[in-house]
């Protein structure tokens, strides 16, 4: 773990001055190193900082070998003193973020006597996945405690012990580790090892908002939403209700119950609609003669209705029935080899499309009685 970096001294730093020790170009890529750093390095799953160095943007950091790489977008001199600046907003969001799945992970793995076997800190999101189960009625209990957590405004503690010293407490971590270890602990909710950065208590996480649960491998994975991205998140939600609510001339809490209704109108509606196609097209398709070959042209009609249609019509058609409609078309037959009709057609017309022997399909940009003419050749 890389020590005495100006992130854990002050991890409310955003502004500092650093030199340039470093300016490495490899596989097209710019990264400097300076002799001090509160750029915090992607790790732990959280991510890297952003902002930038003078006037030259900073794109990503990475720690390897406890030298601290700040990837950018132009060179900067070696030996030259800069100004630094972090991008804040994000720095906090990261470190609400980070706090915030301390807080549910220990609930969780006390609870339910589990094991935190994934976190991510996402640019949408943030996720925890866990090696157990936990339904929605589980999160929603969950998340109470977590936003009451928030509401007690903890102390966050953080120490860094020697490993002998740190077998004396009881602490959750992912991995043997065989150097100095960084605690973190909540009072009352959660003591782990971490390399992360963290806001100083928990009422400065804000909103936590437990999204939902889901299935992953032999766990769950929880999504989660904190601080202004979960206000964000519940002010774009309920303007959308509040939207369909004044739509449907409904109160909000009756909106779903409404949804439903309209959406059992609409199935009926399409059932009564799709009834009275058929009434159509079969008083259509009663007026025709009988005919070796029958392709009629119609307009806007969709793909579903010209396979109906084109199956009805065979009751009338010998040999081929057809529907050309707005550069569609569909052929049916139980006679005539349709692949072979389809060679025909596309060595003679503008026609894309495929099938089988007994129905092709596609899209065909020719002259109407050009079509007619090659398919009455079968």
């Amino acid at each position: 773990m890389v020590k005495e970096t100006l992130y854990y001294k002050n991890n409310y730093l955003s502004e500092f001055e650093a030199i340039v020790q470093d300016c490495i170009e490899e596989n097209g890529k710019i990264k400097i190193v300076l002799n001090n750093t509160a750029f915090y390095p992607e790790g732990g799953g959280q991510p890297a900082d952003i902002g930038f160095i003078d006037n030259v943007e900073v794109l990503d950091v990475q720690e390897s070998n406890g030298i601290i790489y700040h990837t950018v977008d132009k060179k900067v001199e070696i030996g030259s003193n800069v100004k630094c600046k972090i991008n804040f907003k994000e720095r906090l969001n990261n470190m609400q973020s980070h706090t915030a799945e301390h807080i549910v992970s220990g609930l969780i793995c006390k609870k339910f006597n589990s094991t935190n076997v994934g976190f991510h800190i996402g640019k949408d999101f943030v996720t925890m996945d866990f090696n157990i189960t936990i339904n929605e009625e589980n999160l929603r209990e969950i998340e109470k405690e977590v936003n009451y957590a928030v509401y007690k405004n903890i102390p966050v503690i953080i120490n860094t012990y020697s490993k002998d010293d740190a077998k004396n407490i009881d602490y959750r971590s992912k991995k043997e580790l065989d150097e100095d270890i960084r605690i973190v602990e909540i009072p009352g909710y959660d003591i782990c090892a971490c390399c992360g950065i963290h806001v100083n208590t928990t009422g400065e996480i804000g909103l936590i908002k437990l999204l939902k649960v889901e299935k992953y491998k032999s766990g769950v994975r929880i999504y989660m939403l904190v601080g202004d991205k979960a206000l964000k998140d519940y002010t774009d939600k309920y303007n959308q209700i509040n939207k369909i609510s004044t739509l449907l001339s409904l109160k909000l809490d009756e909106v779903y119950d409404g949804v439903v209704h309209q959406l059992q109108e609409i199935e009926k509606l399409k059932k009564e609609k799709s009834e009275l196609k058929n009434i159509i097209m079969e008083n259509e398709i009663s007026n025709f003669h009988k005919q070796k070959n029958i392709i009629i042209e119609k307009q806007n009609m969709e793909m579903n209705d010209m396979k109906n249609y084109c199956m009805k019509l065979k009751t009338k058609a010998s040999n081929i029935s057809g529907i050309i409609s707005n550069g569609k078309f569909i052929f049916m037959s139980d006679i005539v080899n349709l692949k072979e009709v389809f060679q025909e057609l596309k060595e003679n017309v503008n026609i894309k499309g495929g099938g089988n022997n007994q129905l092709i399909q596609g899209q065909v940009s020719d002259n109407f009685d050009k079509i007619i003419e090659i398919i009455n050749k079968f």
